[in-house]
């Protein structure tokens, strides 16, 4: 299963298109922007993405990049734990 990762285009203008652009890269991501994704105070305040419709954010993008690939890894674990009863 893909992961999904939902750009704010607003955000992007504060400095998250490039990290947009690497992610893009990655065959096993699939990358989204919009107009808004209606998380004003956040991203007044922060960077920030959607990752498989969970808020990701950091104070700056390469912290960002760092959390978004841990909640990758914990969706999945998570993943994983769910179908471990199905074997």
């Amino acid at each position: 299963m893909f992961t999904l990762i939902e750009f704010c285009s607003s955000n992007m203008l504060k400095g998250t298109e490039d990290l947009y652009n690497t992610l893009d890269a990655d065959p096993e991501i699939d990358v989204l922007d919009y107009g808004c994704l209606y998380n004003c105070g956040l991203c007044s305040k922060a960077y920030y993405v959607l990752v498989d419709g969970k808020i990701v954010s950091a104070t700056t993008p390469d912290k960002l990049l760092e959390k978004i690939y841990q909640r990758i890894d914990k969706n999945k674990q998570e993943e994983e734990a769910l179908f471990e009863d199905l074997k």
